[in-house]
C-alpha cells in the first residue's frame, strides 16, 4: 500500500502541471468563445472578431500575440487588465482606427457605455 501511495502522488502532481500549464497557453477564441471567434487562419495570419458589449468583461485571461488591431464598432478605450500587474487603458480609437498591440498574456474589458467591436491580426512569424 505505501508503494502505491508513492506513485499516485507524483502521478497526481504531473497531471495538475500539465493541466495547468494546458489553462495558460490558451488563445483567445479558447480561453473566452463568447467573445472571439475565429473568423480565417492559415500558416501566414490568424484572424480573429473581438465583440464586447457594455460593460463587458473576457470571462478569462489569455495569451495574446503580436497583433494588428482594426476598430469596427464603438469608440473609446478599453482595458486590458494584465493578471498580477496593473491594468492598462489603450488609447481611443474610432471605427476604422487601426495600431499594434504586443504580445502578453491579458484579459480585456469595456468599461464603456456602448458595443465594441475589434478585427484582430495575428501574423504568424
Amino acid at each position: 500500500m505505501r508503494f502505491m501511495s508513492r506513485l499516485i502522488v507524483p502521478s497526481v502532481v504531473a497531471l495538475l502541471l500539465t493541466g495547468q500549464q494546458t489553462v495558460f497557453a490558451q488563445t483567445d477564441v479558447e480561453a473566452d468563445p463568447a467573445h472571439h471567434k475565429l473568423l480565417f487562419e492559415n500558416e501566414q495570419v490568424r484572424v480573429v472578431r473581438a465583440i464586447f458589449g457594455a460593460g463587458e468583461k473576457s470571462t478569462a485571461p489569455f495569451d495574446a500575440k503580436d497583433v494588428v488591431v482594426v476598430r469596427v464598432k464603438g469608440s473609446g478605450p478599453i482595458t486590458i487588465n494584465i493578471p498580477y500587474g496593473a491594468p492598462i487603458t489603450a488609447d481611443s480609437m474610432e471605427p476604422g482606427d487601426v495600431a499594434w498591440a504586443p504580445a502578453g498574456r491579458i484579459q480585456p474589458e469595456n468599461k464603456t457605455d456602448q458595443r465594441l467591436e475589434f478585427i484582430v491580426i495575428e501574423p504568424k512569424h
